[in-house]
């Protein structure tokens, strides 16, 4: 190989190395090498690279030089089948040749670059007095010629300019001066500048100012220098009659940015063209075949000094608009003078501005909060897909794999109907969700299921930490969540390392007040509760995770001092499944919160998809309430499941089945009782307990849940039609309705045994599901369908 390859097996200190890659480190043939020559003699150790990076990553990439010997490494994981890791190789490419051959050809054109200004200085200076006529009287046919050569000399010079910023670039050379600028005054200026080359091409030029007064700090020089780039583009583009608009803005999603968009109605720009056209000397191809002048460096230049400002500048689709548009971010200054800044150089990094670390969907309505967050996403290397309505959303969820959705929107039923299928679909329930939006509507979107929130106005530092702890949250395998509500600072600490120690994630907070907020955005596996807490105690605290259906079936352990065996009772009446007294040892902890999690998981058997009872503790709470005045017995089953399994596969119909279990939990919680109960029988059939006077109104709702919920699991394609073709049970191919749910309740107090209810149940059941679309039968009476 003329490349280089080194290959460190896993736990052995051993490389093997091919003769390029000694000849490249320079390692004789003969000399034996291990870990610690590369670390040690050489100082080039690339092993250490992939010890806590590489598992984001495919591979990585690092360039390191050798004493005069400038090389390229591509480190990268070696895995058996089962993606065990067996060693980690390293392919070497000597690019000293490369550098150097590049290092010249800068040098030559900022020479040459150089050496051209000195003459074309004299020449525009020449022409410039000729016209003057200082020299003598000129006719009008002489002015018109020394106009054109005038005119060529001046885009010669741009020319140099750009040349010489773009070598100034690649040496991070570029002088950025700040300082206090208005940015509707700088784009203003520059707009009217254009004015009347717009009336010229008969193109209709807008300026539209979202936001006025926005204040930031920058080089107007260099911002004049990209607007000019910006319009001289969209000039170029626009055919005759067209329009330009220009827009300035900010968004109420975060305070910190501002933002500008130029939008030319001409020729749309190719997905697979907006990140190409911002390298150097890359043009785009006009399809009406028009010739269009450039170098291809104005858009590589702009984006080296939007980036110098801390910005970023990307090429935009519009669903709204046909034509291209270009958007930059800034960050804004604050309201009161800003001080003097020192002028800064320009690290230009194309490779990294250009690859994306990780897919990132982002979901709002708004236009302008769209572009501040793409701009935060893009600025840590991460590739931004968009989408203003939840059909494109999960469209594009599940086209691509996303590795994050960040949701910015009302807490409106479609946002939260969004949020549960983005949780329940198999393509898309490992995707962390966070929600930037008003305070007032976090409970709301942490209950739909989003792990995180964020409120308005979002700080930038706090969106880049969130967003990057989801990422990284996302990657580790999943471990048992452990909640601590406790007051006391030590037993947090002591119990946080313990449980750490063991295994476990855990999280401690030191009030009951901020117990349940916890419990939402946490998603615990257990709760240890301290009873003795000040303003509520522990017994109110287990009262609330009750009523919530989020943590209504979350095993509770109770902590306390306190022995007696009054408070013991009361925990156990309260739900506790365990009761600890402290001081305690850490051997029986851990052993009592392993016994808690192992009987809810076997509680919970029966019901792996969506964690709610199963056919035992049915069939228990059924009879403690069986014979009973004020009970209704619910029935609940999905019509047309099969059909869905079968055309979609079974990993969507487990989805459905999820979402169902979540719909009826949702439903009782929030307008039921307390003591309500809901359990999964299994596959698609759920049942559940609840008063004479609810039932009816809790059917209907769940019903209409259901409803809204289930064409999002279909493409729009077969939404749009209102069936899809599958096979029947006898293999006959036909049409099948979307899917729809049959309630089917029992009001019947008569009735004293097991068997004779579920009797009872079937049979409503059966007749709910000769009805078309979703119903509700009771006691033989059809109140739905």
């Amino acid at each position: 190989m003329g490349d280089g390859l080194l290959y460190a097996q896993k736990d052995n200190s051993e490389v093997f190395i091919n003769s390029s890659a000694r000849r490249m480190l320079g390692i004789e043939h003969n000399d034996p090498i291990d870990r610690n020559t590369l670390k040690d003699t050489l100082g080039f150790y690339p092993f250490d690279l992939v010890e806590s990076a590489l598992d984001e990553k495919v591979h990585l990439r690092e360039e390191v030089s050798i004493g005069s010997t400038e090389l390229h490494s591509l480190v990268s994981h070696v895995k058996d089948l089962d993606g065990n890791v067996l060693g980690t190789v390293v392919v070497l490419r000597d690019l000293t040749a490369a550098h150097a051959a590049a290092k010249r050809q800068r040098e030559f054109v900022s020479i040459v670059s150089h050496e051209l200004r000195t003459p074309l200085t004299s020449i525009s200076g020449a022409l410039d007095i000729t016209l003057s006529e200082y020299a003598g009287r000129l006719n009008a046919k002489q002015q018109q010629y020394i106009r054109l050569a005038r005119e060529s000399c001046g885009k010669l010079n741009a020319i140099v300019n750009d040349l010489l910023d773009i070598a100034k670039s690649e040496h991070g050379n570029i002088k950025v001066h700040f300082s206090n600028l208005v940015l509707e005054d700088l784009i203003h200026e520059v707009v009217e500048r254009f004015r009347p080359a717009a009336i010229q091409k008969k193109i209709e030029l807008q300026y539209n100012i979202v936001k006025r007064h926005l204040k930031i700090a920058g080089d107007s020089e260099r911002l004049t220098q990209v607007l000019n780039n910006l319009l001289s583009n969209a000039f170029k583009f626009t055919p005759s009659g067209g329009s330009v608009l220009v827009e300035v803005f900010r968004s109420g999603i975060d305070n910190d940015q501002v933002g500008v968009s130029v939008f030319n109605n001409g020729q749309p720009i190719p997905l697979a063209d907006r990140e190409r056209i911002f390298e150097k000397f890359q043009q785009l191809k006009d399809t009406s075949r028009r010739q269009v002048a450039g170098t291809g460096l104005g858009l590589a230049i702009s984006r080296a000094i939007i980036e110098a400002h801390g910005g970023r500048i990307w090429a935009e689709s519009d669903a709204k608009q046909t034509g291209a548009k270009f958007v930059f971010t800034l960050p804004s200054a604050p309201h009161n003078e800003l001080p003097s800044l020192p002028s800064r150089n320009l690290d230009f990094d194309a490779e990294h501005m250009v690859s994306g670390t990780h897919t990132v969907l982002l979901i709002t309505q708004d236009q302008y909060s769209s572009y501040i967050l793409k701009g935060q996403l893009m600025g840590v290397g991460h590739k931004v897909l968009s989408a203003e309505d939840p059909d494109r959303a999960l469209r594009l969820a599940r086209a691509h794999k996303v590795d994050l959705a960040v949701v910015h929107n009302s807490a409106t039923p479609d946002v939260l109907a969004l949020i549960k299928i983005l949780k329940h679909d198999p393509e898309t329930k490992e995707t962390p969700v966070v929600v930037v939006s008003k305070a007032a509507v976090r409970s709301q979107m942490l209950g739909a299921g989003a792990d995180a929130f964020l409120s308005l106005p979002v700080q930038p530092l706090e969106f880049k930490s969130t967003t990057t702890k989801l990422l990284n949250k996302a990657k580790k395998e999943k471990q048992h969540r452990i909640l601590l509500v406790d007051d006391d600072s030590g037993i947090r600490e002591i119990c946080k390392d313990v449980l750490t120690h063991a295994g476990y994630e855990c999280r401690a907070v030191m009030s009951a007040e901020k117990a349940l907020h916890e419990a939402m955005q946490f998603r615990p596996d257990l709760i240890l509760l301290d009873i003795m807490m000040p303003e509520k105690d522990g017994f109110t605290a287990a009262e609330q995770f009750r009523k919530n259906s989020l943590t209504s079936m979350t095993p509770i352990i109770f902590l306390s001092a306190r022995s007696q065996t009054d408070d013991q009772v009361r925990a156990f009446k309260a739900g506790a499944e365990d009761y600890i007294v402290k001081p305690f040892v850490t051997a029986e902890f851990i052993a009592r919160i392993q016994k808690a999690l192992l009987r809810k998981e076997r509680e919970l058997g029966a019901s792996p998809t969506t964690r709610l009872p199963g056919p035992n503790v049915i069939e228990e709470e059924f009879r403690k309430r069986l014979g009973k005045d004020d009970v209704a017995f619910c029935y609940l089953d999905l019509d047309n499941l099969k059909s869905f399994n079968d055309y979609y596969g079974y990993a969507k119909a487990d989805g459905v089945i999820r979402q169902t279990g979540d719909v009826v939990r949702d439903v009782v919680a929030r307008e039921g009782d307390p003591n309500d109960f809901i359990g999964h029988i299994a596959g698609d059939d759920f049942v559940f307990i609840t008063t004479k006077e609810r039932v009816d109104h809790l059917c209907t709702q769940i019903c209409s849940a259901f409803d809204k919920l289930a064409p999002l699991f279909y493409s729009e394609e077969d939404r749009a039609r209102g069936f899809i073709e599958a096979k029947d049970r006898y293999g006959t191919k036909r049409k099948f309705s979307l899917m729809s749910i049959s309630v089917s309740a029992v009001t019947d107090s008569s009735i004293k045994s097991y068997s004779d209810l579920a009797s009872a149940s079937a049979v409503g059941k059966k007749q709910a599901k000769t009805i078309k679309g979703s119903s509700y039968v009771r006691d033989g009476v059809v109140l739905i369908g």
